[in-house]
């Protein structure tokens, strides 16, 4: 926390994006995202001329939606993932902290775009002609594009309505995991064909993929739990309270957004 405390002297704002997506130990979840977050906010705390601190959460903190129904603020948080839990403590934290510095919590689903290593695997392998399906073909899923989601963060640290507040954010429409594949493959102008992956196949290539990167310093990009995430049918939220309090609206459809990734990809040697 000490070392925090030059950094936050005499600002007017933070940004609190940074955390832990992937570890190999839940204690790192603790420490990268509650932890870390508590002593952020302390050392904010002393900051007599701050504004404002907004908190980049997560859909994960809230888990996905049971029966389709986009999730709202006031659904009960109910993570599924270590990961989830952890954004959900930091929430709280950030709650606390609230009675003492202004703070906002965004809420953003799967966020892709240029520079997003996370998702590059599935258009590697429409490139190569496979449109990979985990779990069912149903699946539905709210999505923001990463400039879209800056303009958001922006836009809520501006604002003094969202000052104590939580909001997802995140494109109003709700897409298909069909839907994404179709453009992705229109985009990179391949014909494909569908390979739907039963959840034992995603869950045994998960468990290979842990006790390989046991013996490596680097978590595993896909483990247990990120199985399990990935077979949910619905990760869908509603983003309607922070357009009513901050005339938000994103710019970019899943179409475009698409089409500047897979173009960044290409021109970065990634595809």
């Amino acid at each position: 926390m000490d070392s925090l405390k030059p950094a936050l002297r005499d600002v007017d704002y933070v940004l609190h994006i940074a955390g832990v997506t992937k570890a190999k130990k839940p204690a790192e979840y603790h420490d990268g995202n509650v932890l870390a977050t508590k002593n952020l906010l302390e050392a904010a705390s002393d900051n007599p001329r701050l504004k404002k601190v907004t908190y980049l959460s997560s859909l994960a903190a809230a888990g996905p939606s049971l029966d389709g129904t986009p999730l709202r603020e006031d659904s009960p948080g109910t993570p599924i993932t270590t990961y989830g839990v952890s954004k959900l403590e930091a929430e709280t934290v950030c709650q606390l902290y609230a009675k003492k510095i202004p703070i906002a919590i965004l809420r953003p689903p799967a966020v892709y775009g240029p520079r997003d290593a996370d998702i590059l695997q599935i258009f590697q392998w429409i490139n190569k002609g496979i449109e990979p399906v985990f779990g069912t073909h149903h699946k539905r899923l709210s999505m923001i594009y990463g400039p879209d989601l800056a303009r958001a963060i922006v836009d809520a640290a501006l604002s003094d309505k969202t000052t104590g507040e939580t909001y997802f954010v995140s494109d109003p429409k709700i897409y298909t995991l069909m839907e994404i594949l179709e453009s992705a493959a229109r985009i990179l102008g391949r014909r494909t064909i569908r390979v739907r992956l039963p959840s034992f196949l995603l869950y045994a290539m998960a468990g290979i993929s842990e006790i390989l990167t046991s013996f490596s310093s680097s978590p595993a990009t896909l483990n247990i739990e990120k199985a399990r995430d990935m077979l949910q049918p619905y990760w869908v939220c509603d983003p309607g309270k922070f357009h009513k309090d901050t005339g938000y609206q994103t710019h970019v459809t899943m179409d475009e957004g698409l089409q500047k990734t897979i173009e960044w990809y290409k021109d970065s040697g990634w595809l």
